[in-house]
């Protein structure tokens, strides 16, 4: 059999299915894609709820995630660079930290994310809490996205998330308490 007329309108297919990955390579995101986010830093509100600012890579958004006293302490140790026992195991075993994902609200005061871990070529999933996500995700040096729609019902500028009674964690920070003395 001669390549004729089937080996041209193969290569043609071919060179249409590249042309088109190319092209949604190179155009912009969509509305609902995940916006890149960094921890920028911690801050106390009102009644001191510690409260993680996320900022965006490429704006100006703020994200506001409350999270527990004791993600707190492992974010704030994460951001002065320390790594996490957790993420050490997870490394020893052969995985890593992909990425953590902020996807929605389950209440006012709570967000919900997932945590991507992977190890070869599998992707693994875990649906947790935002603080926890987050911490992990420092600790081992990963990124961070949040939902689009998310960002833009819940983001804040920086006046906002501060207030008259916000300050900055770091600057309260001491010798942790041992065993209570």
């Amino acid at each position: 059999m001669s390549g004729g007329p089937r080996t041209t309108v193969v290569m043609l297919i071919l060179a249409a299915c590249a042309a088109g990955a190319l092209c949604r390579l190179w155009s912009p995101a969509g509305p609902d894609a995940a916006v890149e986010m960094r921890a920028q830093e911690l801050v106390r509100v009102s009644g001191g709820q510690p409260i993680l600012v996320l900022v965006e890579k490429q704006g100006a958004r703020r994200l506001g995630i409350p999270v527990t006293r004791a993600e707190e302490a492992l974010i704030e140790s994460a951001l002065q660079g320390a790594r996490g026992l957790g993420n050490t195991a997870l490394e020893a075993l052969g995985g890593r930290v992909l990425r953590a994902s902020i996807d929605g609200a389950a209440s006012a005061r709570e967000f919900r994310g997932h945590l991507a871990v992977g190890r070869g070529g599998a992707e693994l999933r875990l649906e947790t809490s935002a603080g926890e996500a987050l911490s992990v995700a420092l600790q081992a040096g990963a990124s961070i996205v949040a939902d689009a729609a998310l960002l833009d019902e819940a983001g804040v500028t920086l006046e906002e998330l501060r207030g008259r009674s916000a300050h900055s964690v770091r600057a309260e920070i001491g010798p942790a308490p041992v065993l209570g003395i």
